[in-house]
């Protein structure tokens, strides 16, 4: 009874992770190990592996839908890795717990103040300090053909931010994927459907290498990832297919903050977790 509730929890936490480009990973784990007991490491283990077959899916599906952007992926992406490696390097050196209270509260009112509905006047804004910055003369505008749309980017400022959540994701022991998407939707104004799909691919990247260390230092173990790694499978199906059906951008902005609220609580349960048992997921 116990593997079908976990079945179905994973199924609709990667279908609500895969609509928001989340992914699912930072509200599974602390699921697992509150509601059902799972030791951190064990938790961390079957979510790294469902994330992967899930993650792939997904990006085979916005692939063929031609809404994702591989340059805006890897300016991200590449620097992010870098940006984690420094932010694990400064675990030693910061005050962790202190600035992980001050993230989480950051990331609650970020999550807020996407839900809160906004000024019809002010969703389209043409002014302002993020306006002036991507329109500098190293900034270039993307198109996608098959979706008729185009927005400008400022490529060293992408790369930047793509390494600041790096060094969050390092020095927290955190995902960045929730940090990724509203970062490319509210800073950059990527659309959202482009931002989520970008978000998922490189998910692809960050879970394969997350599972394989996880997987090395013996944290897999298949009777717990398999039924895990089938429901987040069976999710991000499930989550593309309602994807194709969300119409409204601040439809989409909406679920996004309501995940970072979700996030952000899970930050905070994740600090609680350890400061009683010295583990991070």
């Amino acid at each position: 009874m116990e593997e079908f509730i976990i079945f179905v929890v994973g199924a609709l936490v990667s279908g609500f992770g895969t609509i928001i480009g989340f992914g699912g990973g930072v509200f599974m784990v602390p699921i697992l190990i509150i509601f059902f007991g799972y030791n951190i490491e064990i938790a961390i283990g079957a979510t790294m592996s469902a994330l992967v077959p899930a993650s792939i899916i997904a990006s085979v599906f916005n692939l063929r839908d031609r809404s994702i952007d591989y340059v805006v992926g890897s300016l991200i992406q590449f620097p992010a890795v870098a940006g984690t490696v420094l932010g694990a390097f400064l675990v030693a050196f910061l005050p962790v717990s202190e600035l992980q209270v001050i993230f989480a509260l950051f990331v609650l009112t970020v999550g807020f103040f996407m839900v809160k509905p906004q000024d019809k006047e002010r969703i389209q804004r043409h002014s302002g300090m993020m306006y002036r910055i991507r329109r500098v003369p190293t900034s270039f505008i993307r198109k996608n053909r098959a979706k008729h749309i185009a927005y400008r980017l400022n490529g060293g400022l992408v790369s930047v931010f793509g390494f600041a959540s790096g060094i969050i994701a390092g020095l927290f022991g955190i995902g960045g994927g929730f940090l990724q998407t509203p970062m490319m939707i509210k800073l950059f104004r990527i659309p959202p459907q482009i931002a989520t799909s970008t978000s998922l691919f490189i998910l692809v990247i960050t879970s394969f290498t997350g599972f394989i260390s996880h997987y090395l230092l013996g944290n897999v173990i298949w009777s717990r990832s398999l039924p895990l790694m089938a429901a987040f499978a069976l999710g991000a199906i499930g989550g593309n297919m309602l994807k194709k059906r969300q119409g409204k951008m601040q439809d989409i902005e909406k679920l996004i903050g309501v995940g970072l609220l979700l996030a952000g609580a899970g930050v905070i349960i994740n600090l609680l977790i350890k400061s009683n048992f010295g583990f991070s997921f």
